[in-house]
This record gives structure tokens, sequence and C-alpha cells, in this order.
């Protein structure tokens, strides 16, 4: 386990960091609305960088009678369509760690989209969308010990874990159904934190596109032939560089991410943007394939 936290966070700029474990078994439901501290309401529901609750609320209203699958969906379409996040990486100047906030739509990463879109894809208002993260992002937690002066949150929580993977086998951020699929191999490679063997993916060369869903999540493993990717395993002992949420187009499932940088062909800057998956993972060699979870 890495201790320092602001060289792990500050190195990271792809990897999926600092992720909950589950709690509760009604993970995959939308949340009824669940008491949450107004001052927490207060510091993330106000202002420009977000949201407004009004539009989130009526939004969430459209969602009835939707999956929980189908919700993540549809808000990752939301953020990309609305244009106006900028990426932001958590722990830098303006991020969602270092301003210690549940909620800052127009800054986000890769982790902070994901965290965003099925939070508000088990709400059933705003307010319940701050109460899905609190119990989850810091899953086990007294929220007195994550609930500071004014309503930030401490991410130095060691409730807050760091490793994708480990977040992954909670279950709380849908099942993985990944050894379901038909290719789905092992991972061979291991890193300085996993054996060889301990878990399974969806080789590029080997994702039938058909058999994913709307509103699954696709965690990016990295390559180990790929040197970069390599550092990262055997240096942050990572097997996980990034996340974003599939959507279905005609032509096939489309990754909707927040992105770092440009993609030639699709966009110009990064932000909450959306390509093709099976272009993402042929453009950027750092990743191999896709670990798939699922929500009912």
């Amino acid at each position: 386990m890495i201790t320092d936290r602001g060289r792990w966070f500050g190195f990271l700029l792809w990897a999926a960091l600092a992720l909950p474990c589950a709690c509760g078994s009604d993970a995959g439901r939308p949340d009824p609305g669940y008491d949450v501290p107004s001052s927490v309401v207060r510091y993330n529901l106000s202002g420009d960088e977000v949201f407004a609750a009004v539009e989130i609320d009526s939004m969430l209203a459209a969602d009835q009678g939707r999956t929980v699958a189908e919700r993540i969906g549809a808000w990752a379409r939301r953020f990309q369509a609305a244009g106006t996040s900028n990426y932001t990486f958590g722990p830098a100047d303006g991020g969602y760690v270092a301003e210690g906030r549940l909620a800052l739509d127009r800054r986000q990463d890769c982790i902070s989209l994901m965290y965003r879109c099925s939070e508000l894809g088990r709400a059933g208002n705003a307010a319940g969308a701050l109460a899905v993260a609190l119990r989850t992002r810091f899953a086990g937690a007294v929220i007195d010990s994550i609930v500071g002066p004014g309503g930030r949150v401490d991410y130095e929580r060691p409730e807050h874990l760091d490793y994708s993977l480990d977040m992954i086998r909670t279950g709380h951020w849908g099942t993985d159904i990944t050894a379901t699929f038909a290719g789905a191999v092992l991972d061979t490679a291991g890193s300085s934190r996993y054996a060889a063997g301990s878990f399974s993916y969806l080789p590029q060369g080997s994702l039938l596109t058909a058999e994913l869903r709307e509103g699954d999540i696709a965690w990016l493993v990295l390559d180990p032939t790929d040197r970069s990717g390599s550092q990262l395993r055997q240096q942050y002992g990572l097997v996980i560089g990034h996340v974003g949420i599939v959507v279905l187009e005609d032509e096939g499932p489309w990754l909707i991410h927040a992105a770092s940088r440009p993609l030639s062909g699709y966009y110009d800057a990064g932000g909450v943007v959306g390509v093709p998956l099976a272009v993402y993972l042929a453009r950027v060699p750092k990743f191999c394939g896709v670990v798939i979870t699922r929500f009912d």
C-alpha cells in the first residue's frame, strides 16, 4: 500500500485512484434518499461548478422506470452533452480531492465522473446522490470523521481505498461479469501488488461489443508489454489505469470518459468526451483490454 498520498496522487494522471469499499445490500438499486449533513448539501450543491439541484431532481424524475445501469448511461450522456466539464485531476488545484468535494460537475477526472454518474444513477434526488457518495467513497466511516467544517470531506481518511481492483472486488460499482464474456482471459502478468491470475479481463482483440450494455462500467487494464503500463504495474502496483462509462450507439459501444488530452479525429481537448471503445483501446497503447462491471 502506498502511504505517501501526495506523491501517489500527483503521479497517476490516468490511474483509477482512491476507490471505496462496498456497504449495504442495496448497491444495485436506486437510493430512496438518506439524511446527509446540511453543511455537505450547501457546500456541494451551491455555485456554478455543479448542476443546479432543481435540474438534477428534474432529470432524476425523468429517469423513473429505468434500471440503475440505464440511469448511469443517461448521466454519462448528459455530462458529455453539456460540454461544460473541464478535465481537472482530482488532487490538483481546483480538483474534487483538493477541494474536498463530492460534487464538482464542471471539473472532472475519470474517477469523479464514474463516481458522479453511478451515484446519481442510484439517487432519488440531488441530496440523495451525496448520501450515496458518503456511504460508498468512505464506506464504514463515521460521518463526523469524514465531514469537516463547512461541509468539506476528507479524502485522506483510511476508509477511502487506493486501488481500483480492490474496489471492483467489493461489487459496489456493479458485479464483475468479465469472466462470463466470450474471450475473457486471466491476467498473467500481475503487478507488485497483485499476483498473476488475480483477475480476468477482455483483451482488446477479443472484445465482442455485442456483449456490452448501456451503463456498463469499463475499467481499462494496463498493458504489461507497454513501457508505461509496465511501470505503473511494477512501481505502483496498479493493474487498472482508467475508467469510463459504456453507452450504446448505432455503430456499437462508445466510452464516455474524462480525458486529459485530445484524441485526433474524435475530440480536440480534454473534458468529458466520447469515443468508440474499440478505437480508444487501439489508439492508446498503455491499455490492453477491459474489466466490465454491471448493475442490474
